[in-house]
Parts: C-alpha cells; sequence; structure tokens
C-alpha cells in the first residue's frame, strides 16, 4: 500500500496500525473519514476498491478527501463500496 505520506515511519504504510493513529485520525491528528479508514484496514489501494466496487476512482478520492460525503453516494455505489471492504455500509457512514 502506498504511504500517505512520503516522511511515514512505517514500512507498510499502513495508517490503521500505526501507533501515531486513533480512530478517525491519522498520523498527524486530520481526520480521516470511515471510507478511508476501512480501505487502509483492508490493505487496499484506491484503484483497487475503485476495481473491487466499480466506483470510479474520483468519486473515492473526493470522499476520501472530504469533498464529497458517503450520505450523498447512490445507495448502489455505497452498497458497492460496502461489500468490496466486507463492511456493513452503516460503517462508512
Amino acid at each position: 500500500m502506498r504511504r500517505k505520506y512520503g516522511d511515514c515511519q512505517r514500512a507498510d504504510g499502513d495508517c490503521t496500525v500505526c501507533t501515531l493513529v486513533s480512530y478517525g485520525r491519522d498520523c498527524r491528528g486530520k481526520a480521516i473519514t470511515n471510507l478511508e479508514w476501512a480501505r487502509r484496514r483492508e490493505h487496499m489501494s484506491l484503484e483497487e476498491l475503485a476495481t473491487r466496487s466499480g466506483v470510479n476512482t474520483r468519486q473515492i478520492q473526493r470522499i476520501e478527501q472530504g469533498e464529497g460525503k458517503m450520505g450523498n453516494v447512490t445507495l448502489t455505489n455505497a452498497l458497492a463500496l460496502a461489500d468490496a471492504l466486507g463492511v456493513d455500509v452503516r460503517e462508512l457512514l
């Protein structure tokens, strides 16, 4: 998995197990969306999630960056993302 930050100290770049991270925040204290958290927990790249879910990569990026909200995603896409991540759709909201 690609590191979120270039100066990440973890070789695998896994934000979900980093000791500097708490749920909902990354190692720099910035908010991390439930979608990004679930994707990183599954060690899945953005492109892999897009392929598995059939949801456009740019739409996933927008949600993860806070430009869009999971609540505004179509039900079809929300379910596809949840299925690809193996989570209940409510975990992504």
